[in-house]
């Protein structure tokens, strides 16, 4: 992967909490900035294809989303055994 050097400017408190969550990760502070960045973008490109699709086919049924909250409540017992 192509990287690409950039400066930004973040408030002090936001820089201090960023570079402590970086290193309870592990990471240089670069390398987990870019993790949460590229995690934003995930999420933000997402959010724009389910905005799409609910244009094209309209929003879930009530039965789609149930059977999606069932889904949920199961995958949450199971992680809590």
């Amino acid at each position: 992967m192509t990287t690409k050097k950039v400066t930004i400017t973040l408030p002090e408190e936001t820089h201090a909490k960023a570079i402590a969550l970086a290193k309870k990760a592990g990471l240089p502070f670069s390398t987990w900035l870019a993790q949460t960045a590229e995690h934003e973008v995930r999420v933000q490109e997402g959010l724009e294809a389910m905005r799409e699709w609910d244009e094209e086919m309209g929003p879930p049924s009530a039965e789609a989303e149930a059977w999606v909250d069932r889904q949920f409540a199961e995958l949450e017992g199971q992680s809590s055994s």
